[in-house]
């Protein structure tokens, strides 16, 4: 979620709660059943819940959009497409590609295996760009393999140098 989000539903809490306090120093409580505290407590909770729940399903989909598919002359990524290597080392082009996410809706189609032989798909858990120059970035995640006589080979990785050895 982004900071926006999370400062909007602090202060819906917070009025939230100013607005049950409210409820006890005007009096409403003795006027009405006690029921309505916990129907208000009960409201409470399912919000935090979507809440919580929406913010998961978001961080599952920003994981699966920094899926990366490489071959042996190109990349793929859902959001920007299909990307030609040309002599560029394939992390640095994996790198840019995640440095420029946007984390939007538009989705590519993959491409057809006659387009696009696959071999390695970079699953990228954790990513953020390098601090300064010359730094390296934040980098975790798993490079999976494929080998479709023996099996795919999962490969976990936590910096560009061992991604880039595990594409080797």
């Amino acid at each position: 979620m982004k900071k926006s989000n999370w400062i909007g539903l602090a202060i819906a809490v917070l009025v939230d709660v100013f607005l049950l306090w409210l409820w006890f120093f005007l009096g409403f409580n003795q006027v009405d059943s006690p029921l309505d505290l916990v129907i208000f407590i009960i409201w409470l909770v399912v919000i935090v819940a979507v809440i919580v729940g929406v913010n998961h399903l978001e961080r599952q989909r920003e994981k699966r959009l920094r899926t990366i598919y490489v071959s042996s002359t190109a990349i793929f990524n859902k959001e920007r497409g299909l990307v030609s290597l040309g002599s560029a080392a394939a992390p640095s082009v994996m790198e840019c590609i995640l440095n420029d996410m946007e984390y939007g809706f538009d989705l590519k189609e993959m491409p057809k295996p006659e387009e696009f032989d696959c071999r390695y798909v970079v699953q990228t858990d954790e990513y953020k760009a390098a601090g300064g120059e010359g730094g390296e970035p934040t980098w975790k995640g798993t490079v999976v393999a494929i080998d479709r006589a023996a099996g795919n080979r999962k490969t976990p990785f936590s910096s560009r140098s061992e991604l880039a050895a595990a594409l080797a």
